[in-house]
């Protein structure tokens, strides 16, 4: 070594060495400052909070300091993208990592540690598992928040930081699904509408038919245009008339809102037309919001009800292998939210009247026409199941809360439940089932029945269930001739999951909007909107 060379390496050796008090001091007072740290007194760094936390304890266990800056630079740009996933970079300090950007000497070392490792653990925390807990927002709903271990969460955020590799994280811990990624696509898109000045209106008039003529299909060309459903600008020619591009162009829009898609602008398309683009990217963003909720964990094979889509689909080995309309619960008597396991087919079942329907339908109507019962093919049974003649109980004195009795519909063409029935055990007493009212799936709204859900295509989703059984389907088909009540168990559950989502997605990719039938969009969005 050269004497110009060992001169460098022994000036960086009584650098080191003079260093390395300052970072025991560093790492000492990050000790006392996370032994400080109490539930009911947070911490102010640089004007941003940071609270005690045990993920945070475990984290910095002895006290070790891990922000570099490269680890620091990954997280700003981190917390500064959360809005594209519909977060508020506000909620995980943006405006404190910013002035630290600015003012290093902003805040002590292990402040700024604390407030850090404090922002990418919420950040990661409700890209997760959803910035709400969902429990707040849906009073039914049986789908608890991830329970997170502190030691294993602490040591993977240590990993991540000291790599650094704080966007791989953030990619792993999102929800592994297209309609997920088509969400933040969406919002993305939707915002770059709302840059650009918005989508306009097109003013309400008479009903348009295809090939009819109207000041309003200007406007209307440009609402389609502005939203990507016309692909192309219009070519001059007749400037008022609904043509056949744009009349396909808003048979496109009208299935992305679940319209009659049939062209005719009506009082519907006219109202779903002019919704504004910044409602829309709200519902996006309180969409991605449930998605990190419900989509975590998803089995390979599943039956899932999407409530506000009024749809039944059914993913095997994760490819959907059939598709059904439905029928769910009417605003007052919602179909609730969530996770069971099919375990039975029931064929030709019989129908016991449940408690809600006996209060709010049964007993009026039988009031009002003491042969109700009789022309549904409904009778009386005592609590130990023996019949009872309807016309000795006192209807008029009976609200449905103590009635002494039950009311069984037997099989037949009559029968409430249809053919057969799918049963997922739950608390809610709901379950899939066919129906004699298949004139309802004609209907573009179908939130019609008292809660449970009805299947257009049940019979075949029950065959395919027990094919996947390793049954054969032909048993559906016997069972249902033999006209007799019949249980066909499977010998392996199909989990089940009932949700409510107001965004999805089209077959052809694009973002599909739905009825907020049960008004649950709202609420959410102002539990997203205040600050945290």
């Amino acid at each position: 070594m050269n004497h110009s060379a060992f001169r460098t390496a022994a000036l960086l050796l009584l650098a080191l060495q003079g260093l390395a008090p300052a970072l025991a001091r560093a790492d000492a007072a990050l000790a006392q400052r996370l032994a400080a740290l109490r539930p009911e007194q947070a911490l102010t760094v640089a004007g941003a909070r940071v609270a005690a936390n045990p993920v945070l304890q475990a984290l910095h266990a002895e006290g070790r300091a891990l922000w570099t800056p490269a680890a620091a630079a990954q997280l700003l740009a981190a917390v500064r993208g959360a809005d594209t996933d519909g977060l508020h970079p506000t909620d995980y300090a943006l405006a404190a990592l910013e002035r630290l950007d600015r003012e290093p000497d902003a805040a002590t070392p292990a402040d700024v540690e604390l407030l850090r490792s404090s922002a990418l653990l919420h950040l990661a925390g409700d890209i997760y598992r959803g910035a709400l807990d969902p429990r707040d927002f849906v009073p039914e709903v049986d789908l608890p928040r991830a329970e997170l271990d502190p030691a294993t969460v602490g040591e993977t955020l240590r990993k991540t930081i000291t790599t650094p590799d704080i966007p791989g994280l953030l990619a792993q811990l999102r929800p592994r699904s297209r309609l997920y990624e088509t969400l933040r696509d969406g919002l993305a898109a939707h915002r770059r509408i709302a840059a650009a000045g918005g989508w306009g209106s097109v003013p309400p008039g008479p009903t348009l038919r295809p090939g009819e003529r109207s000041p309003r299909v200007s406007a209307l060309r440009t609402r389609l245009l502005a939203s990507g459903d016309l692909k192309q600008a219009y070519v001059p020619g007749e400037a008022e008339l609904y043509d056949e591009p744009t009349v396909q162009a808003m048979r496109h829009f009208q299935q992305r809102h679940q319209l009659d898609s049939d062209g005719v602008v009506g009082a519907k398309s006219i109202a779903a037309l002019n919704v504004p683009v910044e409602a829309r990217i709200a519902q996006i963003r309180v969409n991605l919001e449930r998605a990190r909720w419900l989509l975590r964990d998803l089995p390979p094979t599943y039956v899932l009800v999407d409530i506000a889509g009024f749809s039944v689909h059914y993913v095997r080995d994760r490819k959907q292998v059939l598709q059904s309309r439905a029928v769910v619960g009417k605003p007052f008597r919602r179909t609730p939210i969530f996770r069971a396991a099919i375990s039975y087919l029931e064929f030709n079942p019989t129908w016991t009247v449940p408690p809600t329907i006996l209060r709010n339908d049964m007993i009026p109507a039988v009031r009002k026409d003491p042969g109700y019962l009789a022309k549904r093919n409904i009778r009386v049974l005592d609590l130990q199941g023996k019949p009872v003649d309807a016309s000795r109980v006192d209807w008029s004195g009976q609200s449905g809360k103590g009635f002494p009795y039950v009311l069984r519909q037997d099989p037949g063409p009559e029968n409430a439940l249809g053919v057969v029935k799918l049963m997922f055990p739950n608390a809610h007493h709901v379950y899939l089932h066919d129906t004699p009212s298949r004139e309802l799936f004609a209907k573009s709204e179908r939130g019609l029945s008292s809660g449970c859900i009805r299947v257009e295509k049940v019979e075949e989703l029950a065959r395919a269930l027990l094919s996947a059984d390793g049954k054969d389907a032909a048993l559906a088909d016997q069972a249902i001739a033999s006209g007799q009540t019949r249980r066909i168990s499977l010998s392996t559950k199909v989990p089940v999951m009932l949700y409510y989502w107001t965004v999805a997605l089209e077959d052809d990719g694009d973002v599909l909007f739905k009825p907020d039938i049960y008004a649950r969009d709202a609420p959410l969005l102002r539990a997203l909107e205040r600050p945290r």
